[in-house]
């Protein structure tokens, strides 16, 4: 079975008050068997909208992640995070399908986490799109890119979203910048610009240690 994953934009408004959050969040979470594989971490916006702070949570399946946000004892950590931040988020369905590379990228350490790309899109041109998703294969495979989510179900649970989600993990933040900014994916990315409106951010994984709000 695919995992499931909350998917955050968020942006701080309150960075004092914020911590108590996620506190907060960060019991929840253990109690709850959830991951962070991306917490805040240093990140490049890419392309279109972008938030400030960047979260991606790892459950045991899409409807985990949907029937988690309605459990009881989340709602007051929900209310932490909304009375401190605005934030879109979505639950997602995680991707199981055929991978560019041979494996997935080593787990990231804290002098060297892995590095993500997270997207949001719509699809404009759905036969175009079908070029990109094509043409992204190379680079993704020069570069060691492993799909974790990728266009699979998803629910909007807060704020706004895109109609197709994708996260694509590196070795490393270097790796992924690389293979954004090589000419296969400089290619590919002209052919997915005439078929779709994105929102891009490369950032880092979380391994356990994380910079305070701001």
């Amino acid at each position: 079975m695919s995992k499931g994953y909350w998917f955050l934009n968020l942006d701080v408004v309150n960075p004092v008050d914020y911590i108590t959050y996620r506190e907060a969040n960060l019991r929840f979470a253990q109690a709850h068997q959830m991951d962070f594989v991306i917490r805040g971490g240093d990140f490049e916006h890419l392309e279109g909208i972008k938030r400030h702070r960047n979260v991606l949570v790892e459950m045991a399946s899409f409807d985990v992640a949907v029937t988690t946000y309605e459990a009881p004892d989340y709602r007051p950590v929900r209310d932490l995070r909304q009375a401190t931040a605005i934030a879109d988020l979505a639950a997602v369905e995680g991707y199981d399908g055929p991978q560019p590379s041979p494996a997935p990228p080593p787990e990231g350490t804290v002098d060297k986490p892995r590095g993500y790309w997270m997207a949001k899109v719509d699809v404009t041109d759905p036969e175009r799109y079908k070029d990109y998703m094509a043409a992204n294969a190379a680079p993704f495979a020069e570069y060691g890119g492993w799909f974790l989510v990728r266009g699979g179900r998803h629910q909007l649970l807060e704020g706004h979203g895109r109609a197709r989600y994708v996260v694509v993990a590196f070795k490393d933040v270097a790796t992924a910048r690389a293979c954004y900014y090589s000419p296969g994916y400089q290619r590919a990315r002209a052919i997915r610009q005439e078929a779709a409106v994105a929102d891009v951010v490369l950032v880092s994984g979380y391994t356990g240690r994380e910079a305070a709000p701001v």
